[in-house]
């Protein structure tokens, strides 16, 4: 299987689910394809606020806390939780 049509791995969304029952927060995987695509990255504002970022309009709300799972990341926001691959970039944004 390519990496841009790889799935998470099954530890991961053992890890994914548990968390979503935990937090009552719902997963969205609307940043794992753009992960694995370098379409997508983890902005860090002059502030220190880290944000997932595909485009200028189309962001999340504040990372609260990241989680490392075999070659993943589980990303929690204030809403929700997002799961995207490990080798996505960090930038600074404005």
């Amino acid at each position: 299987m390519t990496d841009l049509k790889r799935l998470p791995s099954i530890v991961t969304l053992q890890h994914i689910a548990k968390l979503s029952i935990s937090d009552d927060k719902p997963v969205l995987f609307d940043y794992w394809t753009a992960s694995l695509e370098k379409k997508a990255l983890v902005g860090v504002r002059t502030t220190g606020e880290k944000l997932l970022v595909k485009s200028a309009d189309e962001y999340t709300s504040p990372i609260a806390k990241f989680y490392k799972s075999e070659n993943e990341y589980i990303i929690v926001t204030e809403n929700s939780i997002y799961l995207v691959c490990a080798s996505i970039p960090t930038k600074k944004i404005s």
